[in-house]
């Protein structure tokens, strides 16, 4: 009895000194946040999370009670946290642009917004991130003020757009726009900026971008690779597709879908046999026809080298001001072809369940208290 009940001192002793060395969190407004900061010649860390948010708990159990963390962050921060659904939290969520979570905010004692950073980090990842504040070619505040004040260099702009990517800042489609309006037709096929050809945000379907990219994917071939540009390819073309199949895009025609085909066919790629067996399913589909349609699905499913699993996203629209796409599971072309990687899907899933169930959860909330606020008012204008 005696041993267990040293075993048991010991261990809250341990976990005592393991929460007092990390991260101090102080329960401070954002007002009291900033005097402190500046009365102790400090900068503010800011921890901006929501109470389902699967990676801000992983952070906040496993990341931030570790000795590094303290040691790095208390002596130059004072860090607080605020949940963005609750008191302050809506109102610093949208001045600072929160859009997704965890979002740590690095500001000097003004207020000033010197850098952010998005994500579950290990604790050494968390330090290299922060440390970027103090980095002018790589603070986020410092990148955007050189924006605003009218930088447009090319290498800036690469600089720039790339870290609005990182952010999910909607900004980034107009300042990605506006770097391919300064780039001569040589230049749009360097490898520097196959970046934006390449992300489906800034050169959606449809797009001016896209149009470049299919007139010009010969020459890409030299500049990027081959291999590289007909992934991008077979990509685009396959979600076509499947968007077809599925009946998530527009009705298409038999003529239509056979336009397609030739499309695809002049492009030669290695994978034009699959894509070209989606045409035909397509086409078969249009007919409604129960019998045939299995029997062309017989003859073209093995003609599909794999089966394609596409991300899995949930959006989550948190504040009234703004939503976003959240990755809850994502298997970024996953081919499920043999038993190992089945069960690496299956693994996957299930890491993945808690933060599912926790966003659903934080999902719920919203829309019960966006229904409650509707009723209110749908109350008061019934009001004679």
């Amino acid at each position: 009895m005696k041993k267990i009940f040293l075993f048991i001192a010991f261990l809250w002793i341990s976990l005592v000194s393991f929460a007092q060395d990390g991260v101090n969190f102080e329960h401070l407004s954002f007002r009291e946040a900033l005097d402190k900061a500046k009365s102790e010649q400090k900068y503010v860390f800011m921890d901006c999370y929501t109470s389902w948010c699967g990676p801000c708990k992983n952070m906040t159990q496993n990341v931030f009670p570790q000795k590094k963390a303290g040691d790095y962050f208390n002596p130059k921060f004072i860090c607080v946290k605020y949940d963005m659904e609750k008191g302050e939290g809506p109102e610093l969520g949208k001045r600072f642009e929160v859009r997704a979570y965890p979002t740590f905010l690095v500001l000097d004692a003004e207020g000033r917004l010197l850098h952010k950073v998005i994500g579950s980090y290990s604790v050494d990842e968390i330090i290299e991130r922060i440390e970027e504040s103090f980095d002018e070619e790589k603070a986020y505040g410092s990148l955007k003020a050189k924006y605003e004040s009218g930088n447009r260099e090319q290498v800036f702009m690469v600089k720039y757009l790339k870290m609005l990517i990182r952010y999910y800042d909607p900004a980034m489609e107009a300042v990605a726009a506006e770097l391919i309006n300064t780039l001569s037709d040589k230049e749009k096929v360097e490898e520097a900026y196959w970046f934006v050809f390449s992300n489906p945000k800034l050169t959606p379907e449809g797009s001016a971008n896209e149009a470049w990219l299919l007139k010009n994917h010969k020459r890409f071939n030299k500049t990027v690779g081959k291999e590289k540009v007909e992934q991008e390819l077979d990509k685009r073309y396959t979600e076509k597709l499947l968007k077809v199949l599925s009946q998530k895009e527009k009705i298409w025609t038999e003529k239509q879908l056979a336009a397609l085909g030739r499309e695809i066919a002049a492009l030669k790629l290695n994978t034009n046999e699959e894509l070209q067996a989606y045409v035909t399913v397509a086409k078969t589909a249009l007919k409604k026809g129960v019998e045939e349609l299995i029997s062309v699905c017989e003859t073209e499913f093995p003609k599909f080298k794999t089966m394609l699993v596409k991300e899995g996203v949930l959006s989550l629209p948190f504040n009234e001001v703004d939503s976003v796409d959240y990755e809850l599971f994502c298997l970024e072309d996953a081919c499920l072809c043999d038993a190992a990687s089945i069960n690496l899907l299956i693994a996957d899933w299930y890491r993945f369940d808690s933060d599912l169930r926790h966003a659903m959860e934080g999902m719920r909330r919203y829309y019960e208290k966006k229904e409650a606020v509707g009723n209110e008012n749908k109350t008061v204008s019934d009001r004679p």
